[in-house]
């Protein structure tokens, strides 16, 4: 009953999130206000698209910020980033325990021996302890770098939704003679020539 009504509210969380974003496509940039089309700028388009939004999303619920930023394709990444590193953590979390009170009944606390007793050393027993410890502790690292990446990635790809990608900004590499002082003959060289709109 807990899980349904988790799923519902990300079901619906997810809907409210949709129902604010327009459905136009990037590639419809027109607004009809009148009867007139204007066209709408860079500005517009990131007063429209909030960076801020995108990042409160995504550190609120992993992958919203990308859905937000019509991403959708990388949110399925993450959740399985994320949920493989964690699941990946509690086997070794597991693991770790069983060979720790292994280790500490070998011992010979509290008088009672391990189930593997006779098959196995002390040592080696400590060393598959401290092994699945390490592994668990990187798998937990994993899934935070994961959910922290994602909520870098959401805020860049906000903030890059107005970006200028037309045919109007463009770098040239020109030649270029360029005089010598020491020489009578010129020197070949380049040019980098950056044209703004």
């Amino acid at each position: 009953m807990v899980k349904l009504k988790l799923f519902l509210f990300i079901l619906i969380s997810f809907a409210s999130v949709n129902t604010g974003i327009s459905q136009k496509s990037k590639a419809d940039t027109t607004n009809v206000f009148k009867g007139e089309e204007k066209k709408m700028t860079h500005e517009d388009l990131a007063l429209m698209h909030s960076p801020k939004k995108a990042t409160i999303l995504s550190a609120i619920l992993p992958g919203a910020g990308q859905v937000y930023n019509k991403k959708i394709w990388k949110a399925p990444i993450i959740w399985v980033g994320i949920g493989t590193a964690l699941y990946v953590s509690q086997l070794n979390r597991n693991l770790y325990q069983e060979y720790r009170t292994e280790y500490i009944l070998e011992l010979g606390y509290p008088t009672t021996q391990s189930q593997y007793h006779d098959q196995t050393t002390l040592a080696y027993l400590e060393d598959l302890k401290n092994s699945y410890k390490q592994q668990m502790e990187t798998s937990y690292i994993v899934a935070g770098a994961i959910y922290i990446l994602q909520i870098l990635d959401a805020n860049v790809d906000a903030q890059l939704m107005s970006f200028d990608v037309s045919d109007d900004l463009s770098l040239n590499l020109i030649p270029n003679a360029i005089p010598n002082q020491l020489k009578p003959e010129p020197v070949l060289g380049l040019t980098f020539c950056l044209n703004f709109k």
